[in-house]
């Protein structure tokens, strides 16, 4: 018997965090790239639904966000392209946008990247690289921390080094200098709860960003992005 929400008695996912977690601060002013479905606008954060790895957390809204481009995409609109055998039926790609977005307010992160996994004992594929059938867990993993303080401080989220990143790193493993700027600089994406961060934290400015993904300079990025990773694009 197990009482993980998966209902594997190997869950490797830990039960709640440990006591010794540290973070770190996304300063107010900060321009991020977040991946979108148009239903919601690049500022506005995503009420209480879904099934993602740290969220919804009840009584909260949420917003994934990226440090660079392929990190959002990756996060959102190419999110089912994961290895071993990529594709992507190209109409999906126009309910998605990608926007540049800046932080109304600074923001404190629990860090969950990669040094700071090893420090805990941490490894990825208990966290922060489970499959999907886990996202219950990790999600019940990561309730534990919607209200916790560091050192007297509030926290409003999590930064990580982004899975899918990951997988695409390892499936380019026989292009040596792909697979390695993949790896060597992986990249950084972060669920920012609200509440405890106040609800109006993104900003942002008409135009900044790829814009949409199925036409202009957004396909064409994409376009690119899918033939670096050996996406297959089908028309559908």
């Amino acid at each position: 018997m197990t009482d993980a929400p998966c209902g594997s008695a190997r869950c490797p996912v830990p039960h709640k965090p440990p006591t010794r977690l540290r973070s770190t601060v996304w300063p107010a002013g900060a321009r991020l790239h977040r991946g979108h479905k148009h239903a919601y606008p690049a500022h506005e954060l995503v009420p209480g639904t879904g099934t993602t790895r740290f969220a919804p957390q009840r009584g909260s809204a949420h917003v994934y966000v990226a440090t660079t481009e392929i990190g959002a995409l990756l996060e959102s609109a190419l999110h089912d392209t994961a290895p071993p055998h990529p594709r992507i039926q190209v109409p999906t790609l126009t309910a998605w946008a990608e926007s540049i977005v800046e932080l109304r307010h600074d923001v404190r992160l629990f860090d969950l990247r990669d040094p700071e996994l090893r420090r805990l004992g941490i490894g990825r594929d208990h966290l922060v690289s489970t499959p999907p059938v886990h996202y219950a867990c990790t999600r019940r993993w990561a309730s534990h921390l919607v209200a916790r303080h560091v050192g007297g401080q509030q926290t409003h989220g999590i930064v990580w080094h982004s899975r899918q990143a990951e997988l695409h790193a390892r499936a380019q493993e026989h292009r040596p200098a792909f697979a390695r700027l993949l790896s060597d600089h992986p990249t950084e994406v972060a669920v920012i709860w609200s509440p405890p961060a106040p609800p109006r934290l993104l900003e942002h400015t008409a135009g900044k960003g790829l814009g949409r993904l199925d036409e202009g300079e957004g396909w064409a990025f994409v376009e690119d992005l899918l033939g670096l990773l050996s996406i297959v694009a089908d028309p559908g």
